[in-house]
């Protein structure tokens, strides 16, 4: 269980800070909430305590310099077929897998540098972005704009000698 003060990872919403743990009656039924504050959205989140683990409520990830390792990692070459790989981005990125994400924010970057991403991958481009800068601000305790230009430096870095994988 969680408690206020707690930082956590929502699969759909982000990264955020458990602010209150209240009780909502619903019809006649008593409820218990995560009130979460999100970093990387305005507003807050209501969470049930009893479907945290089932909605996927995690906390951050423990080791950030391991998502920062995948971003500068050999990239993988993403389909050709826009429809099929805003799909499986999409998908990565409704999961909140971390690893997952930070594979998809790896390749995009790759193929911003060397083919055209489309608007819609542009859209996905930004939304991992985010949610990894959200995952590493909580993470490393820093603030979301320290954590953007981490992402952002490490994006830049990229090199483009060969073909991906």
């Amino acid at each position: 269980m969680y408690a206020a003060g707690n930082k956590v990872i929502h699969p759909a919403y982000g990264a955020g800070t458990i602010v209150d743990v209240t009780e909502k009656h619903i019809g006649e039924q008593q409820c218990t909430y995560y009130v979460i504050e999100l970093l990387t959205q305005d507003g807050t989140l209501m969470v049930p305590v009893t479907r945290a683990r089932e909605l996927g409520l995690r906390p951050p990830v423990e080791q950030p310099e391991y998502v920062l390792k995948v971003l500068t990692s050999e990239p993988s070459l993403l389909s050709n077929d826009h429809r099929k790989r805003q799909e499986l981005i999409g998908a990565d990125i409704r999961s909140g897998n971390v690893l997952k994400i930070s594979e998809d924010v790896r390749d995009l970057a790759y193929r911003d540098k060397t083919a055209r991403l489309t608007e819609a991958d542009h859209e996905l481009y930004r939304r991992a972005q985010d949610f990894l800068a959200g995952e590493l601000a909580l993470s490393q305790d820093i603030d979301m704009a320290t954590a953007q230009s981490q992402v952002r430096s490490v994006l830049e870095a990229i090199k483009i000698d060969e073909e991906p994988v």
